[in-house]
């Protein structure tokens, strides 16, 4: 018995130091649900902007992060406007290239404290349902931040954040959407913290 608690003991010491255990993940951890973007499609293509403010939360663990992942979440899109073709393509490819930036201003005299991760070829298929969009295969939606414990001090103390996410969007469907007005409603997505 004793050997199977030391082997146990030992076991999880190599998957802490090898980075494989996370924790539950942290649901819209920067605000972001609900929040939407417009995006005016020129040759199928838009900026994206979308800014949330949230309270700092309370991360319990008695083990020392080692990475923080942001996973991204699409609600609903829905394409709209007097340039849009009469009849709406039933599918939609979608890639874009997502950057998040986190921030809070704890002491005015100091500047604010900013952490940032960003992805690229973020993909997406939209397949029509009633008056939208529907969102499947999601992929590469990961942003790693780089600047850890600023993040987790934004996060734990210092009061409200403020999240701002930015995203280079490219739409390929028949019809083309050039001319549409297209409005991402953004899911909450989720944190999960890396030991």
């Amino acid at each position: 018995m004793k050997r199977i608690a030391s082997l146990s003991g030992l076991l999880a010491l190599v998957f802490v130091g090898c980075g494989l255990i996370s924790s539950p993940p942290i649901d819209n951890p920067f605000g972001l649900r609900g929040e939407q973007s417009t995006i005016n499609l020129q040759a199928a293509t838009g900026n994206a902007t979308a800014t949330a403010t949230f309270n700092d939360i309370t991360l319990n663990s008695p083990l020392t992060p080692t990475g923080f992942t942001y996973n991204l979440a699409i609600s609903n899109v829905q394409f709209s406007g007097s340039g849009c073709p009469s009849s709406l393509p039933g599918s939609v490819q979608v890639k874009m290239d997502v950057s998040i930036t986190v921030s809070d201003n704890p002491n005015p005299t100091s500047g604010p404290r900013t952490a940032s991760a960003r992805a690229t070829n973020v993909q997406f298929n939209l397949n029509a349902s009633g008056s939208g969009y529907t969102v499947s295969n999601l992929t590469g939606g990961s942003l790693t931040f780089s600047n850890l414990q600023t993040l987790l001090n934004i996060l734990q103390d210092g009061g409200q954040n403020t999240a701002t996410l930015n995203a280079t969007v490219n739409t390929t469907s028949n019809p083309d959407l050039a001319g549409c007005t297209m409005t991402i409603t953004w899911g909450g997505g989720q944190g999960v913290l890396k030991f």
